[in-house]
């Protein structure tokens, strides 16, 4: 009798033992899930002769760690704009005041469905201080949801405050459950002043920062190298990440040297965005338009800890972002020059960042992972991985089919086709 396929899986089913998967090297095998982890040793264990995954990948699941939930779609909503990071922050000022935190939350969540169904099951989302009267219906909203996706999704929220909030409201919104403070010190007048305060204000709840950093093509904006020299002396474990960082793209050799040297001393991870930098970075440049990526290759070479972000999620800042980290590990081979399986590697290292248990499909891995039909890495980057099973601690939480396309080809198989 033919063994059950994982396309058979649906939401809720506990695994026993895979049969002939793929792992991210290329290697088949069988792997068993014993008490949420995964084992190696498959011929000592009794019981199903489990589920035949030949044709199928196993993958660490996917992280998505920047992205920005409650501003999810929202796009149409601002009246389909189009334009520079300077365009998309004015038409947010201008819109944002008029949303509800109902409004949000129905957003957000739609948000973290896609993105779970997609296989992210770490995220970190930044969440505005939002425009109007009530600048914390927001963080209310997705702290909320944190806890609605517990055990689904590891979420874990930034209070993205500015200038012009209070120390007393940046204050408030850690006592409602933020994890980590946020902000985009080149729109103050005073970014250092603003990176200072910031750092003051994580270090006295003893929390860690995620700061949109150096969101620019400009070469002298390197606030990246402040955020490290004021950081270093924190703890090992708490967080000091950069997000974007798309100044280094146009550092000289020498320069990015230095920057990523200090980087990697003070512990500072760096979170890359190709899709909605590729968006948002480069109008002003009509012709030989600027990648607006970070040099990935140099980021990892200098040891400093790179992840990637999907952003944003058909909003103002990017029309086009869906949630789903396949697309931006894509980006990161055709736009960053990664190979698809370090692609991978970045896409899924958020995991990492939060201090969450190796999920890799090793012997004792937690067994979270993301299985996926594809021969190969390539493969599945190149088709966008339209059969997708999503698995935390050994039992499936989503699914996702889309390869079952149908054509009616002998409909006109015998007609004349000119090309």
């Amino acid at each position: 009798m033919a063994l059950p396929t994982p396309d058979t899986l649906a939401p809720g089913a506990a695994l026993g033992v895979l049969r002939n998967v793929t792992s991210i090297d290329g290697a088949s095998g069988d792997r068993a899930v014993v008490d949420g982890t995964v084992s190696t040793a498959v011929d000592d264990i009794a019981g199903s002769d489990g589920v035949d995954a030949g044709g199928w990948l196993l993958l660490p699941p996917l992280a998505d760690m920047h992205a920005h939930i409650d501003k999810a779609y929202t796009w149409e909503m601002a009246g389909r704009p189009a334009g520079s990071l300077e365009d998309a922050v004015a038409c947010w000022q201008r819109f944002g005041a008029g949303l509800s935190e109902r409004q949000i939350a129905t957003h957000a969540r739609r948000a973290l469905m896609a993105a779970l169904r997609a296989g992210v099951t770490t995220m970190r989302t930044h969440v505005n201080f939002h425009e109007g009267a009530d600048p914390l219906r927001g963080l209310r909203a997705v702290v909320a949801l944190r806890e609605e996706f517990s055990g689904l999704v590891d979420l874990q929220v930034v209070a993205m405050h500015g200038h012009l909030h209070e120390s007393a409201l940046v204050r408030e919104a850690i006592a409602l459950g933020a994890d980590l403070l946020g902000g985009a010190p080149h729109l103050s007048p005073d970014p250092v002043a603003e990176m200072d305060r910031t750092v003051a204000l994580a270090e006295e709840a003893g929390i860690g920062v995620d700061l949109h950093t150096d969101e620019t093509l400009d070469p002298h904006s390197l606030d990246i190298v402040y955020l490290s020299r004021i950081t270093a002396h924190w703890p090992a474990d708490r967080t000091r990440s950069a997000g974007h960082c798309v100044s280094l793209a146009v550092q000289p050799r020498e320069a990015l040297d230095e920057i990523l040297g200090t980087a990697a001393a003070a512990g500072v991870s760096i979170i890359t965005n190709p899709l909605t930098n590729l968006y948002l970075q480069g109008w002003e440049h009509h012709v030989a338009t600027p990648r607006a990526i970070p040099p990935l290759h140099a980021i990892r070479a200098a040891g400093v800890a790179l992840a990637a972000g999907g952003d944003n999620v058909q909003d103002p800042f990017n029309p086009l972002g869906n949630g789903d980290m396949v697309d931006v590990a894509a980006a990161l081979v055709i736009a960053g020059h990664l190979s698809p399986a370090e692609a991978w590697q970045v896409a899924s290292a958020g995991r990492s960042l939060l201090g969450l248990p190796p999920a890799a499909g090793e012997h004792g891995d937690i067994a979270d992972m993301l299985l996926v039909r594809a021969s190969s890495v390539a493969e599945a980057l190149a088709e966008r991985a339209p059969d997708r099973v999503v698995v935390r601690a050994g039992r499936v939480v989503a699914t996702r089919r889309l390869s079952t396309a149908v054509v009616d080809i002998d409909t006109y198989s015998a007609k004349e086709i000119t090309v």
